[in-house]
């Protein structure tokens, strides 16, 4: 059992040895989708505090 583990962690070591540009891309894609997470949440976060200011003033009036 261990042998295959340990044969399956090789293999994609290599993988990535033989491929750098495909492990760098794979890094910065998670990066991007990361960052661009973070974002998105932001500008909703934005949207629901505009629309709760937006009720209150109106109530005010």
């Amino acid at each position: 059992m261990t042998g295959s583990v340990s044969a399956t962690a090789q293999a994609s070591v290599q993988t990535q040895n033989a491929n750098p540009s495909q492990a760098q891309f794979e890094e910065a894609l998670q990066q991007a989708v990361a960052a661009g997470g973070s974002q998105l949440i932001g500008q909703e976060m934005m949207k629901i505090a505009q629309e709760i200011l937006n009720e209150a003033l109106s109530d005010e009036e």
